[in-house]
């Protein structure tokens, strides 16, 4: 199975990837397991959601893109909630466990 046939660009799961391997760094209280699981969900909102969030923007140009993608790598888990929050997707599901 090919890497495009999963969704996945590889520049751009790279460029999320050093992200995430850079936040990691910053952040040395963490411990193996769980810097582990942050550079894995930093690459994958990077993979994942950097055609996203260019839609949303208009941005096609593939240069704009590996930079969101390695701003997403960056933060991660924060971007996955702040994109939920801006799309508004993230008060739906609130509604929804508090009915």
């Amino acid at each position: 199975m090919k890497a495009d046939e999963l969704g996945i660009n590889i520049g751009q799961a790279i460029a999320g990837f050093v992200g995430s391997l850079i936040m990691v760094s910053k952040d040395s209280d963490k411990n193996l397991g769980s810097s582990l699981a942050s550079v894995i969900a930093g690459t994958a909102s990077a993979t994942y959601l950097t055609p996203i969030v260019a839609d949303m923007l208009h941005v096609k140009d593939a240069k704009y893109m590996l930079g969101f993608a390695f701003l997403l790598g960056v933060l991660g888990l924060k971007g996955v909630e702040l994109i939920l929050e801006r799309t508004g997707i993230a008060k739906l599901n609130n509604k929804k466990v508090s009915e």
